[in-house]
């Protein structure tokens, strides 16, 4: 039997609403049990296609419903929904990378900053270390930018 896989992404994504409404009503997990299911309700396209177009919204939509169900009682800080939606940023580079072995490293950018902003809003220290040290992270790029050059013309040169 071959079947389109893209046919049964709309059935796919009605049952995970489906699953995630009713949970919803037996279980006390607030909107972000719905938002996770459905970034998952986009995940599910991406895997079965590798529609870029698809991931990034699946990944935000799932760091954001993660981080709303971590927001309440004993976790409940200002930490948990930047860091959630900084997470589902990197997810995007992270799912891309492993499925497909290549990845755009826009993602990173608002991930590594939503992280960092959620980490300074929730944690004292963490402001105080983000507030004297942040020149740090730009010499931290700066070095990431020149090792990726250095390595990029070293596989050039033994590839020629």
């Amino acid at each position: 039997m071959n079947v389109n896989r893209a046919q049964l992404i709309p059935g796919l994504i009605l049952i995970v609403m489906g699953i995630s409404l009713l949970l919803m009503q037996y279980f006390e997990f607030g909107p972000g049990l719905f938002l996770l299911m459905l970034g998952f309700a986009f995940l599910i396209p991406y895997a079965l296609t590798r529609v870029y177009g698809v991931l990034i919204p699946g990944c935000i939509l799932a760091g954001i419903g993660i981080g709303l169900m971590f927001d309440r009682p004993p976790l409940g800080t200002p930490i948990t929904v930047p860091v959630g939606l900084g997470l589902g940023f990197i997810a995007i580079y992270v799912v891309h990378l492993i499925l497909v072995r290549a990845s755009h490293w826009w993602p990173l950018v608002p991930g590594v900053i939503l992280i960092l902003v959620g980490l300074a809003e929730g944690l004292p220290q963490a402001r105080v270390l983000l507030e004297k040290a942040w020149p740090l992270i730009l010499v931290l790029v700066g070095l990431l930018i020149l090792a990726g050059q250095v390595w990029n013309s070293r596989k050039r040169v033994s590839s020629q």
